[in-house]
């Protein structure tokens, strides 16, 4: 009876340090594919934000689009302008050469201007040189087919204004959350708590602590429209951003804060 007892036992220990075992392996695992896939996102974005800086840049009314077609139109067929020098000003033996040329014409201007290719200049080196390679640009990796999230606003100070822009991939698009669920919840988690603690202590993020994350995040009935669901805290005032699952992931840009030097004007722009 006493040797029963003693392999069962050890058939209990056994058991118990196994599941500690392949609970210690599912972390690492978990830890590995979010840092692997977050990884790959950022080096997208990164793409996509210079991309969208070309296209500003270029753009008559110097502002972002979050029109995916246009964005994409532009990867394919647009020209980014490039100027240079012809004559070093600061060199005197140019400046004799210079007011010679602008004195037989006085709108002569000294520079050299190139058109490149977007192709060439910024997604040939990031691997993305095919028509069909370009198209996939809209869509975050290990997401099946979800666009990343793009918004734009213009920034006032005073007489001044800046078209910003914010790129953003939820990281419940591109981590496999039903693997690694337990993983997830516990890495949201940690950035809701990250985020609440070096926000503004407003009201509102004191509701938001005190809810914790899974309350904070849940949709709540629609006031106007009672059929739809709309979350329960928002962040920002005339640029709200939903402060919902999709809220925590990969972002360029932000919106999400104001500035006591300017005001968000127009919302939403395209």
């Amino acid at each position: 009876m006493k040797k029963v007892i003693q392999l069962l036992l050890l058939v209990v220990i056994g058991l118990l340090v196994y599941w500690i075992y392949a609970q210690i392996d599912t972390n690492v695992k978990a830890e590995d594919q979010i840092k692997e896939r977050e990884g790959v996102v950022i080096e997208k974005a990164k793409v996509i934000r210079e991309l969208m800086q070309a296209y500003k840049d270029s753009s008559k009314d110097k502002k972002f689009t979050t029109n995916w077609d246009t964005i994409i139109e532009f990867a394919k067929n647009g020209v980014i302008v490039e100027k240079s020098e012809i004559y070093d000003e600061n060199n005197l033996d140019n400046r004799a050469k210079l007011d010679s040329i602008r004195k037989v014409n006085k709108l002569w201007k000294n520079e050299k201007v190139v058109e490149v290719p977007v192709r060439e200049k910024i997604l040939k080196h990031a691997g993305y040189k095919t028509d069909e390679e370009i198209n996939e640009l809209r869509y975050i990796p290990f997401s099946n087919k979800k666009e990343f999230q793009l918004d734009t606003v213009t920034y006032v100070m005073g007489t001044y204004k800046s078209h910003i822009m914010r790129c953003h991939a939820p990281y419940v698009h591109f981590i496999n959350t039903e693997e690694y669920n337990q993983q997830f919840w516990n890495m949201l988690e940690s950035k809701f708590e990250y985020f609440i603690a070096n926000s503004e202590a407003s009201d509102q993020m004191k509701k938001m602590k005190a809810d914790g994350l899974k309350q904070a995040i849940q949709k709540i009935e629609d006031k106007e429209d009672p059929s739809k669901k709309v979350a329960k805290y928002y962040i920002g005032t005339n640029v709200p951003i939903a402060m919902d699952i999709e809220f925590f992931g990969v972002t360029f840009g932000s919106l999400e804060e104001n500035s006591d030097k300017g005001s968000w004007e127009d919302g939403r722009l395209e």
